[in-house]
């Protein structure tokens, strides 16, 4: 596969996941008969896969193997995409707690606190360090692409950050849909402003 087509797929991912937690946010409790759940979490870990592989391949085909700033950089996006992963496999682990996978329910609120700001601070990175890449000065679409990519992870950083201080000070794990008053809300915005950013990131390699 090439990085057109993973970017695509990747994309497609994103959209998925993007709309079933909106669709939970809204009518909570839609995907809990043990069917849809299984479902929803095998499509998040395909999703988790795809994202992985297409920054594996973006490594490949697409940084130049001269410049040691964006392979190190690149290597950040997979290490961030594969920690991204761990939170998919510990839903897989608390709706069907296989054997295999039973050391994550002992870790459950480390890894749902922890994970998602570490994959988001690693993606941040790299996108920061390719839209600083001298050579990309004059190719607006790519500045404009690592520029949102950027801005979506910060976004997603951002509200990670709060949910580890809350687990931090307070000792509960508390999503970012349950943290105020108007979580749902806040919920529904932060994920709207990383879904459109991220989607210019991957359209711009789409």
């Amino acid at each position: 596969m090439n990085v057109r087509t993973l970017a695509k797929l990747t994309l497609f991912g994103l959209a998925y996941i993007y709309t079933a937690k909106l669709i939970d946010t809204i009518y909570h409790g839609i995907f809990r008969p043990a069917a849809a759940a299984g479902t929803v979490v095998g499509l998040n870990i395909m999703a988790g896969l795809v994202q992985l592989l297409f920054f594996i391949v973006f490594y490949q085909q697409f940084v130049p193997k001269d410049n040691p700033t964006l392979r190190t950089a690149s290597w950040m996006a997979i290490i961030g995409s594969g920690i991204g992963l761990l939170p998919k496999l510990l839903a897989m682990a608390v709706l069907f707690q296989p054997q295999s996978l039973l050391f994550f329910l002992h870790h459950r609120a480390q890894i749902t606190a922890f994970c998602p700001w570490m994959t988001a601070v690693l993606l941040l990175i790299f996108s920061l360090v390719f839209f600083g890449e001298p050579g990309f000065r004059h190719n607006k679409p790519l500045k404009r692409g690592f520029g949102a990519g950027a801005a979506g992870w910060l976004i997603m950083a951002a509200a990670q950050s709060l949910v580890i201080i809350n687990y931090m000070t307070t000792g509960h794990l508390v999503l970012v849909a349950d943290l105020f008053a108007a979580g749902p809300i806040v919920f529904v915005t932060v994920s709207s402003l990383t879904f459109l950013c991220l989607s210019v990131f991957y359209l711009t390699f789409a």
